[in-house]
């Protein structure tokens, strides 16, 4: 199957105008939102629910029948008075394992819902590149959606995008374009985690330098820039379970090759 991506560099580009509905959307935040919903889904999370602001994760744990966590952050720092922060280490086992969550971050549950009206939609992180592959490669069109940071182009996302771009169109012959169809933004995508890539220093050099790596350091968590450079350690997909609502699951899959 040829099949055509389109990546938007910022929510900002998902106009109201583009037309989603037929369209399977991935949605990157790997620093740090989508990140967290693998790692937590591998722990066993039964549930994620995602809310662009925090009044609205508050008001849905109220009325909730069984309380779920309350996890996010904003601009990098916990929530006060919510159970998580938006780092992965947070979530163990011990912590999330036959729970519901609700998650709210500054960027990341954003991109979620501006791509709402999507077909179908997914969440992916450098944890579960693999596994996200596998279960969009028969999909005939691709809408990549990255989170950016507070509205700007983050290179951490736009290197995401190129590796799923690299591995769904890879180029027919060396130093050719990647196959299939592609728009300019996908282009640059791919262009970028080429150059890295080529470049062979550690993802996690790469993603210190870059917009959203550079807030993490300076807030204290320059741990997670490893703990989200981890490529292909989560053995499973977060989806949305039913079109119109914020609510993921993990699902596992086994990748062949």
């Amino acid at each position: 199957m040829n099949q055509s991506i389109s990546v938007s560099l910022t929510p900002s580009e998902l106009s109201p105008e583009c037309d989603l509905h037929q369209a399977c959307s991935i949605i990157i935040d790997v620093l740090r939102a989508t990140s967290v919903m693998a790692t937590a889904g591998r722990s066993g999370v039964r549930r994620m629910i995602t809310c662009e602001n925090i009044h609205a994760a508050a008001e849905f744990a109220d009325q909730a029948a069984i309380r779920p966590l309350l996890c996010g952050e904003r601009h990098c720092k916990p929530i006060d008075g919510f159970d998580l922060g938006n780092s992965p280490a947070e979530y163990t086992p011990e912590r999330v394992a036959d729970r519901d969550l609700v998650l709210t971050t500054t960027n990341g549950t954003r991109a979620i819902h501006a791509a709402m009206r999507s077909r179908r939609l997914l969440a992916a992180s450098f944890l579960n590149l693999d596994a996200t592959l596998a279960a969009v490669r028969s999909e005939p069109h691709l809408q990549i959606v990255c989170a950016g940071t507070n509205g700007q182009i983050s290179y951490e996302d736009v290197l995401l995008a190129g590796a799923i771009i690299d591995r769904l169109a890879p180029p027919e012959s060396e130093g050719s374009e990647p196959s299939g169809h592609i728009d300019d933004s996908a282009r640059i995508a791919w262009s970028a985690w080429r150059q890295a890539e080529g470049n062979t220093r550690p993802l996690q050099q790469s993603l210190r330098h870059s917009l959203g790596g550079r807030n993490l350091i300076a807030a204290g968590y320059e741990a997670d820039l490893e703990r989200c450079a981890q490529v292909g350690t989560v053995d499973g997909i977060v989806e949305r379970v039913e079109p119109g609502e914020a609510v993921f699951e993990f699902r596992r899959l086994v990748v062949s090759g």
